[in-house]
């Protein structure tokens, strides 16, 4: 097998997310080293969770001292941890990077979603790991991350599942230290974990690996043309519907949710979505003739016989309580409960693993 002069790796023609990918057999670096070398320019490529801890374990046995940044997607919190990870690397140097804080709306204060973050670790393995919130698009927000990087002379890891935006934090980070010669000027160390190590001083490195593949994210069931949905740049937009007892809420064709309750009570609903998202209301007697009717115009997976449904029960004991579902991948709703109540969505298709999931609110 031909293998890439930058990297090591061999080089494969079939899966342009995997390493070693190359656009012919003949060329002597993979797309991913090509970039570096061009265009200073490092692009996102994942490996399986499996791989990917034996990866993790290496490095540990063989670094003494190593820092990990942990690389978190605000806008998709649950399905971007990954707690065997997490266990792996608990008794090192960890920094949780929130990434994204963009997407969120700015009347958001940080120091809200600092708070956030930090409860939901409180109870974790890196219950003491400092938390670093940013976003590859904001120079206010790299400035900080870098100053704090410039500062060790150990190894710095880059983690994180796919699509985190961890490679454009790197970029980013470089431009911010006007890093200007080609990084690309001789074979990576370490070739067989497939890590990329990046000189932003002559003192300091850090230490690019691949992704975490997920397949708990919507986009996992989409086509893949159709992903600028779920990896976006924009800030989030909130909509708010004031719902009756058996209506339904379509995010596109890409999932719905019902809300049903055990009284006439009305109920708002806050939506944060991708702007992009059609969000489209209507009963929930019509909402699988309104998916058939439409479904040539959504962003949708094939619907089949029937789709795969999330329950949440909400009791007596709930009430005056706020919540938020998270879609992972989509986005998520935000309620305050105000009878006793069941909030069902539906995925339309069956036999995925998309993760749904009920938390305090985040906004």
């Amino acid at each position: 097998m031909k293998k890439c002069i930058g990297c090591g790796i061999g080089l494969q023609t079939t899966i342009a997310t995997k390493p070693g990918f190359a656009n012919k057999l003949e060329n002597d670096y993979c797309l991913r080293c090509f970039r570096i070398k061009n265009y200073n320019d490092l692009i996102e490529q994942d490996l399986d969770q499996e791989t990917f801890i034996t990866n993790i374990k290496n490095i540990l046995h063989n670094d003494p001292k190593p820092i990990f940044y942990y690389i978190l997607d605000i806008f998709d919190l649950e399905g971007t941890r990954m707690l065997e990870i997490e266990r792996l690397i608990a008794n090192k140097e960890v920094v949780i990077v929130i990434n994204k804080i963009d997407l969120i709306p700015k009347s958001v204060k940080l120091s809200k979603i600092r708070k956030y973050v930090t409860k939901i670790f409180a109870t974790s393995k890196l219950a003491n790991a400092k938390i670093i919130l940013t976003a590859s698009d904001s120079q206010k927000l790299i400035t900080p991350f870098l100053n704090l990087v410039l500062k060790s002379p150990q190894n710095q890891y880059f983690i994180g599942a796919s699509n985190v935006g961890k490679s454009s934090l790197i970029n980013a980070l470089m431009k911010a230290n006007n890093l200007v010669p080609k990084i690309l000027e001789s074979k990576y160390f370490n070739t067989t974990l497939e890590l990329i190590e990046i000189k932003l001083s002559s003192a300091v490195k850090i230490i690019d690996t691949p992704g975490i593949a997920r397949n708990t994210s919507i986009a996992h069931i989409m086509k893949r043309a159709d992903w600028q949905y779920c990896y976006f740049k924009k800030e989030l937009r909130q909509y708010t519907f004031q719902l009756n007892s058996q209506q339904t809420i379509f995010f596109s064709g890409l999932a719905w949710f019902t809300f049903t309750s055990q009284t006439d009570t009305k109920q708002n609903f806050h939506v944060y979505v991708n702007k992009a998202i059609a969000l489209h209301r209507t009963k929930q007697e019509n909402a699988e003739n309104y998916y058939r009717k439409n479904q040539a115009l959504l962003v949708t997976p094939i619907m089949t016989d029937e789709g795969q449904n999330y329950h949440f029960k909400f009791s007596k004991s709930d009430i005056g309580k706020e919540f938020d579902i998270s879609i992972s991948g989509l986005g998520w709703i935000n309620f305050i409960v105000q009878s006793e109540q069941e909030i069902t969505f539906t995925i339309p298709l069956k036999n995925q693993n998309t993760l749904i999931s009920l938390r305090e609110p985040i906004i």
